[in-house]
């Protein structure tokens, strides 16, 4: 039968779901119902779904954030583990990335998608870097100190979202696959995190100077004002982190890592981090 290539509709995401979750077992897999309408996919109006038959057997998302910052779209997620799909899906993401003026197109792939790497490496896409997974177990210790770093936690509530967003992009502008989100995504993004676990960090005048972000049990993001690194900051937000994982029962702290960030790299390897699963990696077709 035929791929079509139809819109995104709520009523896909348990299919859908369901594809992804054999993918990547034993490896939890990525939550579709958030991903795919967030405000980076225009809350689903830049997701396609491949279906045969009318039944639902991948799709794809994509974000434009990278375009103006490094003329890269992103396309994410996508799944499937049916190979006319996956061909229709990227190559649905090309002829997007063109239209968009993008002159690249970045795609991941993880274990257990060895279908979608051989119809990436089919379409000239080839490897720009890994994902490394990075775990520590959580252990009962002391509570941060930023007191004698002169610095303060800043209430949730109380946030200048412009100021967050200004950290942010300063200290993610050289971050690869990091597109930097709109205010109003960054906000809508972070509200639902754990900020007993993560928080923003201020100095006596009230200036922004850092910042953890944990989403569940993982660093989501950890920025820390160029001025100040080297100062033992970095050192306290991971002690909060897991201090506060581990007086609510979450065994083990989480990390997200691009292998060509080798600062943060030596950094998790130095705070007792360790791989525990198998790396990903992102694809980049140039000249789309």
């Amino acid at each position: 039968m035929m791929i079509a290539l139809a819109p995104f509709n709520p009523a896909a995401l348990p299919a859908l779901q369901a594809i992804a979750d054999r993918i990547f077992a034993p490896w939890p897999a990525p939550r579709l119902a958030q991903d795919l309408t967030d405000l980076a996919r225009a809350r689903g109006d830049q997701v396609v779904v491949a279906c045969r038959d009318g039944q639902p057997i991948g799709c794809a998302g994509w974000v434009t954030l990278g375009i103006a910052q490094s003329g890269c779209l992103y396309g994410a997620p996508v799944i499937s583990d049916d190979t006319a799909a996956l061909d229709a899906l990227i190559a649905y993401l090309i002829t997007t990335a063109s239209q968009l003026g993008a002159s690249q197109l970045s795609i991941g792939c993880r274990a257990g998608e060895d279908a979608k790497r051989t119809v990436l490496a089919s379409f000239g896409f080839t490897q720009s870097f890994e994902w490394l997974h990075f775990a520590k177990q959580t252990a009962e210790t002391e509570a941060a100190d930023f007191a004698r770093l002169g610095l303060q936690t800043v209430p949730i509530d109380d946030l200048d979202w412009s100021a967050v967003h200004s950290l942010y992009a300063e200290t993610f502008q050289n971050v690869p696959n990091a597109p930097i989100p709109s205010v109003e995504a960054m906000k809508a993004e972070w509200i639902p995190c754990n900020w007993d676990a993560g928080c923003v960090l201020a100095d006596a005048s009230g200036r922004y100077r850092a910042f953890m972000l944990i989403d569940g049990d993982e660093v989501s993001a950890v920025g820390i004002d160029p001025s100040l690194r080297g100062q033992g900051i970095a050192d306290q937000l991971y002690r909060r982190a897991g201090f506060a994982l581990h007086g609510a029962g979450t065994g083990t702290l989480r990390a997200l890592v691009a292998s060509s960030n080798h600062a943060s790299v030596r950094l998790h390897q130095r705070f007792g981090f360790t791989e525990e699963k198998p790396r990903g990696e992102v694809l980049v077709l140039s000249r789309v």
